[in-house]
């Protein structure tokens, strides 16, 4: 064993943890200034009363009885929105069992033509090839480059139904479709120039709410639009060319149109419209909707069709140009001083579905009088498969008729 030198060194973060303590339990010594002072007639005052007063004891009860955390509400007939006559309520993510045909008879709609309006057709134009590779790249960027990572909703095998799959992340459909939504929009602005530009304005997440009579009893349709895009000047009411005589609006009987509407008592009858009425941007011209397949079911736990998604486009379309005929012209109004038009794409990242409507009243009630006018294209894919294959990203199948679509959309006023 090698014998070292002695350094004599002491740890001084001991020390002074040793002086701190040492001194803070220093007892201080009779100086008898209070003696002094007493003599002088002048009071002597605990220094703790001043700085630590004794405090009231409060009883936490009344508080809690008040508080929303673990307070249930008790909803009954002596609730302030509490209301008599019952509502029947469609929400964003409620889907009609009968799907187009209940959508028309719930809005008074007839469908004109399976397709766009010969004047939007008019405006489909082909894109130059830098426009195309500028598309692809946004589909790659919005479906395969985003490193955003989510949790992805458990897979069920209905063959095995107690299998438990391991659990993945990657891209929602919402996250997906809003990233090409935004995209693709953005690139609009970008080939249209500031002329049409100044004249849109975007809006996110809009929320639009319209009570109506439908046939005595009361509807409120609340709607959630993902992406709306708006204009100082609404869109040039459709001049109808087709012949009308042979539209009539489909016969579902002996189902009521109402059919799984829940029953609520408890609501406020507002109207509700995301722009104000002084805003020079108040007019819809397109809405995007987003097919989010954890949320949007049937309540039977069917599976979900086709035609039910297209009706949500026809529901949420006629909702906003209702919510923002209210608030245009007064919640009093039934017929329309002028028709309102609005556009909407609905898209679940691959698929989208192209339709137009033309409100031209307020009046649901039966099959007569004046309808509204709608005009519904087939879904077409943009791509065929956009992720990655071996660990490389592959994109195959693109089409380009969707975006020009998207940019006639944009540029038709």
């Amino acid at each position: 064993m090698k014998i070292t030198q002695v350094l004599l060194r002491q740890h001084l973060g001991r020390m002074f943890k040793y002086n701190w303590f040492f001194h803070s339990r220093q007892t201080l010594g009779e100086t008898g200034a209070d003696h002094k002072l007493k003599e002088l007639n002048i009071s002597v005052i605990d220094p703790e009363e001043l700085l630590n007063p004794p405090k009231p004891r409060i009883h936490a009860k009344p508080f809690f009885e008040h508080s929303i955390t673990g307070y249930r509400e008790i909803k009954d007939e002596n609730h302030p929105d509490w209301k008599e006559r019952p509502c029947f309520k469609l929400n964003t993510n409620d889907l009609l069992v009968m799907g187009t045909d209940q959508a028309q008879v719930l809005t008074k709609t007839l469908l004109v033509k399976e397709g766009l309006p010969d004047q939007i057709e008019g405006l489909i134009k082909d894109n130059s090839k830098e426009v195309d590779n500028i598309v692809k790249r946004i589909i790659q960027t919005s479906n395969i480059f985003d490193a955003h990572q989510e949790k992805l909703p458990v897979k069920k095998d209905p063959a095995r139904p107690a299998w438990n799959f391991p659990r993945d992340y990657g891209l929602t459909d919402i996250r997906k479709s809003r990233n090409l939504a935004q995209s693709m929009i953005h690139l609009c602005e970008l080939l249209c120039g500031p002329s049409i530009v100044g004249k849109r304005q975007l809006v996110h997440n809009g929320e639009v709410q319209v009570p109506l009579e439908k046939d005595g009893d009361l509807l409120m349709f609340n709607m959630t639009v993902d992406f709306m895009v708006t204009a100082t000047k609404g869109l040039t009411p459709i001049e109808i060319t087709e012949d009308l005589k042979d539209k009539t609006i489909p016969e579902i009987y002996p189902l009521s149109p109402i059919i799984y509407f829940p029953e609520e008592h408890f609501y406020e009858p507002v109207h509700l419209y995301p722009v104000t009425e002084s805003s020079p941007w108040i007019n819809p011209h397109t809405i995007f909707v987003y097919h989010d397949e954890e949320n949007v079911k049937n309540i039977t736990e069917l599976p979900v069709k086709k035609n039910q998604l297209i009706a949500r486009s026809l529901v949420k379309s006629f909702t906003t140009a209702a919510s923002c005929a209210y608030q245009k012209y007064g919640a009093d109004v039934k017929e329309l001083p002028e028709p309102i038009t609005i556009q909407c794409i609905q898209s679940n990242s691959q698929a989208f579905h192209f339709s137009v409507f033309q409100l031209n009243t307020l009046n649901i009630n039966g099959t007569e009088g004046p309808k509204n006018f709608w005009w519904s294209m087939p879904e077409i894919n943009l791509f065929d498969t956009a992720m990655y294959v071996k660990g490389r990203p592959v994109l195959e199948g693109y089409n380009r008729e969707v975006f020009k679509r998207i940019l006639a959309f944009y540029t038709n006023e």
